[in-house]
């Protein structure tokens, strides 16, 4: 499959095609300047909300700026329509319970400059909430009643950086009836070729983004540290993305790897026994270092006699390390099991990463092993044969079915045996790790290596990746973008164009799933 570029071979843009959409939009003559309009201007304040809903705060002795106890009981539901920003949400503010909306800005001074204070819609809030304080702003209702304000960045937890890291705006709820966009009648009128281009371009693009965000994290890591974050990430779900995140840097694999080499089954011995014990050992520190293991005086008179050993076991090694870890202990939280399915509770996902670990992490850097795959792949490979190879040498390695480990029939430690084996990592999770974790990473090796051949054989991964499950986005793209357009159904076969759904969702819908409001392609105007 060949990269989209034009009549003389040169790659195009996606600003080269949202562009040209906009120039259509607006009736422009070709050459003609645009006036375009700025794309992604309200992402920080998604990242606000996304903070707020999932209450990623540090919870004791939570204040608003006038002093006042803060508990969050419910942080109520996020509202798709007109109005404040949350609905229904359960407070307990200076000890009395509370019930009505929120309000989310980046600064105390949106309120004001929302206008809400004029807005009679808006005089229900009962909690205006910012990421960052700003001097000289009241926050009232119409009816001139003040409103408490409440101040996140002060609380957070994690840090900032983490959570901005971690947190993808467009996993969060988004409104879920879609409607076709006012540019779909030009979408299914332009050439399919087209917009396979299009969508090839945006998702290069979103690629693109991905690796820059490796390649910085690279600049203070090892590339190998980079892989096991992102890995870290995907296994996490909602609230929870930014602890696994977090546990991957209070848990570093370099002292990892150097701790486990002080374990005399590490030295001689063969290979299975090796791995087997390295499996153990990545478990026992990561589900210590998360505190998801029961507390030394919990009742575990009811447990069974595997789930004994098994602690006994983890708590054996632990008591040799701990010394090195119990200043980074990530305090215990909810957060791991909120909004999750017991199949995807932390623990069964640490589980999986230990057996990743073992596996992919102890023979050299990983980059350097995938490269060395991807370029011994014979270069007549396309099509089918070509997503067959991708199946079998990128995805199916980050499939874990541990049949013998404790976690396989396991959700929690006091649980009962489930009825049936269940993988670790599910091929679904594993195709989500190989394209959107070990392609960015591969790509920053490449270029780091000045190696044009495996970019170019990267990119050709890229561009026939099979498509992964699809999500509220990219459904809603879908229909934005071409309605019942058939052609949809033949164009958005693989992930780069899924993904180039996903840009074109953030930089010309402007992360907009109600209207057309903020359309890149509507603002454009011949320049004057």
């Amino acid at each position: 499959m060949s990269l989209p570029s034009d009549k003389s071979g040169r790659l195009q843009s996606f600003s080269w095609f949202r562009n040209e959409i906009a120039r259509r939009m607006a009736g422009a003559r070709i050459g003609e300047p645009l006036d375009l309009a700025p794309a992604t201007a309200g992402l920080d304040e998604r990242l606000a909300q996304c903070i707020w809903l999932d209450s990623l705060l540090l919870h004791a002795g939570l204040k608003t700026d006038s002093g006042k106890a803060l508990e969050i009981r419910h942080p109520g539901y996020w509202n798709h329509g007109q109005g404040p920003d949350f609905r229904e949400a359960r407070l307990r503010i200076d000890g009395r319970d509370v019930r009505g909306d929120v309000e989310v800005h980046l600064r105390v001074s949106g309120w004001r400059q929302h206008r809400h204070h004029l807005n009679r819609e808006y005089d229900n809030v009962i909690l205006h909430v910012c990421l960052w304080a700003d001097e000289g702003s009241r926050v009232l209702n119409s009816q001139g009643h003040p409103i408490e304000n409440f101040t996140m960045e002060p609380v957070l937890f994690p840090d900032l950086d983490t959570i901005r890291q971690t947190v993808r705006v467009e996993e969060y709820p988004y409104q879920s009836s879609a409607a076709v966009g006012r540019c779909q009648p030009l979408m299914c009128s332009l050439d399919e070729n087209f917009l396979s281009r299009m969508l090839d371009a945006a998702g290069r693009e979103r690629l693109e983004s991905k690796a820059a965000r490796f390649a910085d994290q690279a600049a203070g890591e090892s590339l190998d540290q980079v892989f096991y974050q992102a890995i870290m990430t995907a296994m996490g779900h909602g609230p929870n993305k930014s602890l696994f995140f977090l546990l991957s840097k209070r848990a570093p694999l370099s002292e990892l790897l150097d701790y486990l080499q002080d374990l005399p089954e590490m030295r001689g011995g063969d290979r299975e026994t090796a791995l087997s014990k390295a499996v153990f050992f990545f478990q026992a520190i990561l589900l210590h270092v998360a505190a998801l293991t029961p507390a030394q005086d919990q009742d575990l008179t009811n447990v069974d006699e595997q789930t004994l050993e098994y602690l006994g076991s983890l708590r054996e090694i632990w008591r040799d390390f701990e010394g090195y870890f119990e200043d980074r202990l990530i305090p215990p939280t909810r957060r791991w099991t909120t909004g999750v399915r017991p199949v995807n509770f932390a623990q069964r996902r640490l589980a999986g990463v230990a057996c990743l670990l073992a596996r992919h992490f102890l023979g050299g850097p990983v980059a350097e092993v995938f490269a060395r795959r991807i370029l011994s792949m014979d270069p007549a490979l396309g099509g089918r044969a070509l997503q067959k190879w991708i199946k079998a040498n990128l995805i199916e390695p980050f499939s874990v079915r541990q049949p013998e480990d404790y976690w396989s029939l396991r959700y929690t430690f006091t649980g009962k045996r489930a009825a049936r084996e269940m993988k670790l990592v599910g091929d679904s999770r594993a195709a989500s790790i190989a394209f959107n974790a070990l392609l960015p990473l591969l790509l920053v090796h490449a270029r780091t290596i000045a190696d044009q051949a495996l970019e170019e054989r990267i990119w050709r991964l890229f561009h026939l990746f099979p498509a992964l499950d699809s999500n509220a986005i990219t459904r809603h793209m879908r229909t934005r973008l071409f309605g019942e357009d058939e052609r949809a159904g033949r164009l958005l076969t693989v992930e780069a164009r899924q993904q180039g759904l996903f840009q074109i969702f953030a930089d010309c819908c402007n992360h907009n799933d109600q209207d057309c409001a903020g359309c890149y392609y509507l603002q454009a105007r011949p320049a004057s």
